[in-house]
């Protein structure tokens, strides 16, 4: 194996359990997907992390890598696999996270969806209103206009009806002068006849 766990948590050979456990925590926090989302070198350095605790965080193993010149040759197969058994614990938490915060994810996604069909059935049926709304108005305008030619048509009958009382007047004042010219005649023919 490679893999130096103290190069990759970044802490010195002579770190106690409380501060590697602590630079873990705070690499787990940084790496973590809420943190870096879909960025996969991330995600494959938090894989080296979860590997490099595995060795560090277990006294023996750790004794052991410490005492080996190459770990990946002098290992016992008991510490490899105490390492494979601590390594697949931590991927199998930390892949719970990345489950468990993908589920909340997708919960979010799947109420904003939710959401957005609520406002979309509201939308169609405020359009729905909104067109029922025009046609009546459509209705009112041809009935104003309706009535707009009604009435210029009366104020032309009016206008008619003016021209003919003024006419009628006219007459009748002829008429009424016709009247009193033929009295004064009539009052004239019977001085004379009497």
């Amino acid at each position: 194996m490679d893999l130096d766990p103290y190069e990759v948590l970044g802490v010195k050979q002579d770190a106690t359990p409380q501060e590697i456990r602590k630079t873990y925590k705070h690499l787990a926090m940084k790496l973590h997907p809420d943190k870096v989302g879909d960025n996969l070198k991330a995600l494959d350095q938090m894989k080296l992390v979860n590997e490099a605790y595995a060795i560090l965080k277990n006294k023996g193993i750790r004794e052991s890598f410490d005492e080996a010149e190459d770990w990946g040759k002098e290992a016992s197969i008991e510490d490899r696999e105490k390492v494979w058994v601590e390594y697949s614990k931590q991927v199998e938490e930390y892949y719970g996270q990345v489950r468990h915060y993908l589920e909340k994810k997708l919960g979010e996604m799947q109420a904003e969806r939710d959401k957005l069909s609520k406002i979309e059935l509201e939308l169609k049926k405020r359009e729905a209103e909104l067109a029922a709304r025009e046609k009546a108005i459509d209705k009112q305008v041809a009935m104003i206009n309706q009535f707009g030619s009604r009435e210029k048509e009366l104020q032309r009958r009016e206008r008619s009806l003016s021209s003919k009382k003024e006419q009628l007047d006219e007459l009748l004042s002829h008429i009424m002068k016709a009247y009193n010219v033929a009295v004064d005649i009539e009052k004239s023919q019977k001085a004379i006849d009497g």
